[in-house]
């Protein structure tokens, strides 16, 4: 399970603990105020929620996180300081492929904003608008 589906998962698993929770809290409310038993049936979350949430838990416990095992063998080292900052901050690299070269953005060769494909596109004025 990735990290982003664990979190996902122990949020939702909250949520609905916390649902039901607030929904019995605010029945037994109601039951004080009316001197009567309030129907939970409707409660639209069951007992199985906390069930859940347990999973949930330990889910997101038990994850390996990658980075943490980079950490740990940095510290290892004797030059921890360094790996660690290229750990946590690596260089910001950029990779080009062979088809695009540098600064190609595969317009027509200029890249000023304007025109320049050769063809006469019909103002004689330049561009110039004078209306």
């Amino acid at each position: 399970m990735t990290y982003h589906r664990a979190v996902a998962a122990l949020t939702d698993a909250a949520r609905a603990v916390g649902h039901r929770g607030g929904y019995l809290e605010c029945a037994s409310h109601v039951e004080q105020m009316l001197g009567q038993e309030f129907d939970i049936s409707h409660c639209s979350v069951t007992e199985r929620a906390d069930a859940a949430l347990v999973s949930a838990e330990n889910s997101y416990d038990n994850l390996s996180l990658p980075i943490m095992d980079l950490v740990v063998e940095s510290l290892k080292k004797d030059d921890w300081c360094q790996r660690l900052k290229a750990v946590l901050d690596p260089p910001v690299t950029v990779e080009l492929s062979d088809e695009e070269p540098a600064g190609d953005d595969g317009g027509d060769g200029d890249d000023d904003g304007h025109d320049d494909d050769g063809y006469d596109d019909g103002d004689d004025d330049g561009g110039r608008n004078d209306e």
